[in-house]
């Protein structure tokens, strides 16, 4: 209630009572004068002593001042809001208001009368029958004129007890029902009654009855109607004096006794009190149930409501803590003497556990009204792990954004329109320009023309998909430098599925594509000269016979061996071999054709296609390359050499079948022109074949068999080191025919011819007996060596081999794992299944088991799965070169890493210089074999022989 209502009903609680006490003696002298009891003269006598009206005037004064002093609490409290004084008090003086408001009346109608006829001459004593008939007429119609005000004063108090309470009834419905029901009707017949006695000075018995009929009649209307109010009332009355009666539990039995009004809102508050029962019951067990803290604190800021989880939460029980300040829990919320200024909000902060601890909370607060109390509900929820895990975000957003702003990638992200939106500091190693610099420039900006379709293309890919589009293309840097690029990108969609952003990588992979060039190269070029290899002549004559084939365009093939090169490689060195090979190819290319292919085949040998020539033509050019080589002198350390050449030619026309046999052709023919003297240009024709070849090779054959049956051929060891330590345990055995000259000739100057003639399994057997007898005679004096050796690919059809090999350790009593048996890995592929028969024989025996020449076939690894090898003999080929060619370099790391996952150990081969066997102890390799270690020697098992191999591996160690 505002001002404005409290001074209104102010006005009325005394206005109806100050009109109840003047009512009182003017409706009570009226009456008296009507009932003949007083004259005008007495009246006019008594009013003009001025007595009656002082009193009268002084009882207003005092009802106006004793009631407004007495209603001034209650407006006082409203104003306040509840405050000012107990509600205990207010109780009681509400409780007085009948006496008081009735008493006073009482004293007005006692008073009055009284007054009237003391003011009189002769006083009281002189009219004592007209006093008590004065008096009894007063009482009558001060209960009559006090009604009225006393039920408007009611109903002022009723509204501020609205705000107050009530702690038990005041005034009953019973008792107003009596007052207005029968005692006003009462009093109104006995007023009528006192008039007609004054009237006739009589009263008869009919009368009397008609009056006691009345009277009871009215006494007995009221009592039936107090006892219908009871029964209406009755389930009200026992609640209330039902201990506990204000739960909701208690309210919501209330059932209806009566029909009336009474009944119906029983009926709708028991209704009522049921359904707040149930809600109740469900807010009770949500609040119970209910995982966050659920606090309610009053408008000062102390704890009324404190469920489980907020138990669990802080540490404290609701017993504990109710009645105790929020800021026990909350002090950011208010201070320790500070009552908190709670508004309705969503906040975070930080709680104190009983323990001390501080506790990460969500508090959200709504505001509500109780019993006309403002109370406020906190919803605290423990967000101790969701800090922990925006923690852990933070920083892993924070290491993902460092590993991007690091990352050596480009990271990126572009609008729809390909404008850069974002870009990681990769892009100025790439693009010359700082981040910030393009960011809003277009991709295109940086496009190569050559690449802008493709790009455009890719663009599209993008936009259209939503799978990870790879591509790769050339952007220019802020130099106009073209950089090849490798891009990620995908698109990101929103919700109707256009294209919000466009994200992804990439990488510059210049280096990568200079490399992948320089590998081509290096596949069709060799490393020494520079020429076309071997490889990429044998595709490029292929293509040569097929367009021949074709078109009928005849060329030539010219194969040229060096004469002097072994000469001049054994007598001078490699180095100067090396410098000779590089010489001889500036002097072929110097003097080709533009057009014509001229390659590196072999160590001193050399190709020439030379296109559009023929039969008649091919001679004379031929011809001039070989007096070209004739005129030319090689010099070294200030001494000059003659260096000539053989050529064998063949021309390619149509009837030429294939690249093989044209390439036999030339070779044949440069046999041919060796055998015939060197230094001379012999061109192929069928019958070259058989007078030539066989009659060679019959030579050769024959001197193998005389070595094998006079016991002339020797065996030469080569050292195994050890590349982590440099220990030398391990020899490969080689053969060497020794010539009655003293010339000691190489396996592939006899080799061949043995197989060709059948002697080839005659000289395995003998190689290998001879090298079990004398690893025998070794370990018998001490020496802790092992052998390797070599056998032919013709191996695996000798099956007299393995029979003998288990005899020779028989006899021996050799030990097999101290030996190993190498097989070309070309021959072994040939024959694979014999080859993995073959090799699991010999390690079922306990011998093992090497692959020689690995990597020379360019064929896939996959074979390995099938051979139980122990030990892989990396090619020298690759080996040789690695000190100038990343290519071998590259070459070796992946075999030595093939093998090692396979669970076999490598041996490189060709190991010439120190800097290669630091590649390999690098690489890992597990053993090196070359003249760098050791060159083969028949003594050099011996251990002072032994002594230079461990000095050269130490010191490259140290």
């Amino acid at each position: 209630m505002n001002d404005a209502e409290l001074s209104a009903l102010h006005r009325r609680f005394g206005l109806g009572i100050g009109l109840g006490l003047v009512a009182t003696p003017v409706f009570g002298l009226g009456f008296g004068y009507l009932f003949n009891l007083l004259s005008t003269d007495q009246a006019v006598a008594a009013i003009s002593t001025g007595v009656l009206p002082g009193l009268l005037l002084a009882l207003l004064a005092f009802a106006g001042l004793h009631f407004s002093r007495y209603i001034q609490p209650f407006l006082a409290w409203v104003r306040q809001g509840g405050s000012g004084h107990s509600t205990g008090h207010l109780q009681r003086r509400l409780a007085r208001f009948p006496r008081e408001y009735w008493g006073l009346f009482l004293i007005t109608a006692l008073a009055t009368p009284s007054l009237f006829l003391a003011s009189l001459p002769g006083g009281l004593a002189a009219r004592p029958e007209t006093f008590l008939h004065l008096l009894l007429l007063q009482l009558g119609v001060a209960v009559i004129a006090g009604m009225p005000g006393y039920l408007v004063a009611l109903d002022g108090l009723g509204r501020l007890v609205a705000r107050l309470g009530l702690n038990r009834v005041q005034v009953s419905m019973k008792s107003k029902l009596m007052l207005l029901g029968g005692l006003v009707p009462l009093l109104s017949y006995t007023l009528i009654m006192q008039y007609f006695w004054l009237e006739t000075r009589g009263l008869d018995t009919g009368l009397l009855l008609i009056w006691a009929l009345l009277a009871a009649a009215t006494l007995a209307l009221t009592l039936l109607s107090i006892q219908s109010l009871s029964q209406s009332l009755q389930p009200v009355e026992e609640v209330l004096h039902r201990s506990g009666a204000s739960t909701h539990a208690d309210l919501a039995r209330l059932e209806p006794q009566s029909t009336d009004e009474i009944g119906y809102l029983t009926q709708t508050l028991g209704k009522l009190f049921r359904r707040l029962g149930d809600q109740e019951s469900y807010m009770r067990a949500v609040v119970d149930t209910a995982a966050e803290g659920i606090i309610v604190v009053d408008e000062q800021g102390n704890i009324d409501t404190f469920n489980p989880a907020a138990e669990h939460l802080f540490g404290f029980l609701a017993m504990e803590i109710r009645g105790k300040p929020l800021a026990w829990l909350l002090p950011e919320i208010a201070g320790p003497d500070t009552a908190p200024a709670l508004t309705p909000s969503e906040e975070e902060t930080t709680g104190l556990h009983r323990n001390g601890k501080p506790l990460p909370v969500s508090i959200r607060v709504s505001r509500m009204e109780i019993s006309h109390r403002t109370m406020y509900t906190c919803l605290v929820a423990d967000i101790t792990q969701r800090k922990r895990a925006e923690d852990n975000l933070i920083a892993a957003e924070a290491r993902y954004r460092d590993l991007v702003e690091t990352a050596h990638d480009l990271v990126w992200s572009m609008d729809p329109e390909g404008r850069w939106t974002y870009l990681n500091g990769a892009c100025q190693s790439i693009y010359g320009y700082t981040p910030q610099e393009m960011t809003g420039r277009h991709l295109r900006e940086f496009q190569v023309a050559s690449h802008a379709e493709m790009d455009n293309e890719a663009f599209q890919a993008i936009l259209t998909g939503k799978e990870l589009v790879q591509y790769e293309t050339v952007h220019l840097d802020r130099e106009g430098r073209q950089h090849h690029l490798s891009f990620n990108a995908r698109a990101h969609f929103d919700d109707a599925g256009r294209v919000m952003h466009i994200s992804g990588t990439a990488r510059d992979i210049s280096e990568q594509k200079a490399f992948q060039q320089q590998l081509s190269y290096q596949a069709e070029h060799d490393s020494l000269t520079g020429l076309f290899n071997r490889h990429y002549f044998q595709q490029e004559l292929e293509r040569t016979v097929a367009r021949t084939a074709r078109h009928g365009a005849e060329c030539a093939l010219f194969y040229i061996d060096l004469d002097q090169f072994k000469y001049i490689n054994d007598t001078l060195g490699h180095a100067a071999g090396d410098q000779l090979l590089v010489e001889i190819s500036g002097l072929l290319s110097s003097h080709v054709r533009e057009g014509d292919l001229v390659a590196r085949f072999g160590g001193d040998e050399f190709t020439l296609l030379v296109y559009n020539v023929g039969h008649d033509q091919a001679p004379r050019v031929a011809e001039n390359f070989r007096q070209l080589f004739e005129a030319y002198k090689f010099y070294h350390d200030g001494k000059s050499f003659n260096v000539t050449c053989s050529i064998g030619g063949a021309v390619i026309d149509h009837a030429v079948d294939s690249a093989d046999e044209v390439m036999s052709h030339a070779d044949l023919a440069c046999n041919m022109a060796k055998t015939g003297g060197r230094n001379r240009v012999h061109f192929y024709n069928p019958a070259d074949r058989d007078k030539a070849g066989m009659a060679e090779d019959m030579g050769w054959a024959a001197r193998v068999r005389e070595m094998l049956e006079e016991d002339r051929f020797q065996l030469v060891y080569q050292p195994i080191a050890d590349v982590r330590t440099g220990a030398v345990t391990d020899y490969e055995v080689l053969v060497r025919m020794v010539c009655d000259d003293g010339d000691v000739i190489l396996p592939g100057g006899f080799m061949p011819a043995a197989e060709r003639f059948g002697l080839i399994h005659a000289v395995d057997r003998w190689i290998v007996a001879r090298a079990i007898h004398q690893l025998t005679q070794l370990r018998e004096q001490g020496k802790e060596v092992c052998f390797s050796i070599n056998l032919s690919a013709k191996a695996f059809e000798d099956h007299t081999l393995l029979p003998m090999i288990q005899a020779q350790l028989a006899d021996t009593g050799l030990d097999p794992s101290w030996l190993t048996f190498e097989i070309t890995e070309t021959a072994a592929i040939a024959n694979l299944g014999a080859a993995e028969r073959f090799i699991g024989e010999l390690k079922n025996i306990g011998c093992q088991f090497a692959l020689d020449d690995f990597g020379s076939g360019f064929s896939s690894f996959s074979y390995l799965k099938h051979l139980p090898v122990d030990k892989l003999k990396i090619d020298g080929s690759f080996v040789q070169g690695m000190a100038q060619a990343e290519v071998d370099q590259a070459m070796v790391q992946s075999m030595n890493q093939v093998a090692h996952a396979l669970g076999k150990a490598t041996i490189a081969e060709y190991v010439e210089s120190e800097a290669i066997l630091k590649l390999l102890q690098q690489y890992g390799v597990d053993y090196a074999q070359g003249n760098y270690i050791g060159r083969p020697n028949e003594s050099l098992i011996n251990p002072a022989a032994t002594r230079p191999i461990y000095s050269n591996v130490t010191q490259l160690k140290t």
